[in-house]
């Protein structure tokens, strides 16, 4: 069988590789430069660094920010993973942050995240596969003689295994009206985030917190997980989902310089000057809800749906949803 996937995230890469270890032919289409989709880190080439870190390299974990294992399946590949040192496991100290102070979280709890970023977990994953870069498919179409053709020009397949996010597979889908049904009701909700590096050490004596009464949900001190750059304090801010909604199409800069005030008014001793701050807008961050279905197979035109949004917000739903497509 020959097997096109769209999507060179988690969930396409599991879905590929699980292909072809029973010897299909995979060929997987992103329209980005590299994989990895919201499993991703932003690197800044090329940026004057503030006095004592010369030579360091800036780099922000902005998509997801770690992961945890609950599956015997998803188990097997972190244990390559952490074997093969793509992955370690993150001891920061995370608390709950809200109005009145800051709790620590339970320690029962492992973290894992990619090494030295989060991408590195895509980058192994793509290793073997037949990965076409800065491809984007504009629509799959069902020949009278029952091949599946992608266009632009992009070739003929048996199957078809969309692992992109819900709105982007819409379209995609329209013809088929058994899963364009089933994706109707997956609403995906946008996050803000921001990208900020210091020229001193931030004063907050914590690694990350979940925040709680603020336009942001999430920061997290990047240099705190294992084999980062220690020499710059760098920094992801997570603005809410609702929060983001609600300012989906603001200016970047504007919503660059609210967040870092909303982070300011988190550190009672006050922030440092910034030297770099950034933000980036994932449109399609989280599912509102997930489907818990693992993934949608449509078996008269052979295309499947997958994706965390498939089963919840997690890498690890983005894997398994992967690997159930790729049994269906």
């Amino acid at each position: 069988m020959r097997a096109a996937i769209i999507g060179a995230g988690i969930a396409g890469l599991s879905a590929g590789t699980a292909l072809r270890e029973r010897g299909h032919e995979v060929v997987v289409f992103e329209r980005a430069p590299g994989p990895g989709g919201r499993s991703a880190t932003r690197r800044v080439p090329d940026i004057d660094m503030p006095k004592g870190a010369a030579g360091a390299a800036l780099a922000f974990d902005h998509g997801a920010q770690y992961f945890t294992v609950r599956d015997p399946r998803f188990q097997a590949a972190v244990d390559g993973w952490l074997r093969d040192r793509i992955a370690a496991k993150w001891d920061g100290r995370i608390v709950t942050f809200d109005t009145e102070g800051w709790e620590d979280l339970p320690t029962d709890t492992d973290r894992y995240v990619g090494i030295p970023g989060m991408s590195a977990l895509a980058a192994s994953m793509a290793t073997g596969l037949d990965v076409r870069y800065s491809e984007r498919v504009q629509q799959v179409r069902l020949k009278p003689d029952a091949t599946l053709l992608l266009e632009p020009a992009l070739g003929e397949f048996d199957r078809v295994i969309l692992a992109v996010t819900a709105d982007q597979a819409k379209p995609l889908v329209a013809r088929i009206p058994e899963l364009a049904a089933a994706l109707a009701p997956v609403l995906m909700r946008p996050c803000w985030a921001v990208l900020a590096a210091f020229d001193e050490r931030v004063p907050a004596r914590f690694d990350a917190a979940f925040v709680h009464g603020s336009p942001l949900g999430w920061i997290a001190r990047n240099q705190s997980k294992p084999k980062r750059e220690w020499k710059v304090d760098a920094w992801v801010l997570h603005a809410t989902t609702s929060w983001s909604a609600a300012h989906i199409d603001d200016d970047p800069e504007v919503v660059g310089s609210f967040l870092m005030e909303a982070f300011h008014d988190l550190i009672p001793k006050g922030l440092p000057r910034a030297f770099h701050a950034t933000a980036h807008r994932w449109r399609y961050a989280v599912a509102d809800p997930p489907l818990a279905a693992g993934a949608i197979h449509h078996a008269e035109s052979r295309v499947t749906v997958c994706g965390d949004w498939c089963l919840g917000t997690r890498i690890e739903d983005a894997f398994l949803s992967g690997l159930t497509a790729a049994t269906l």
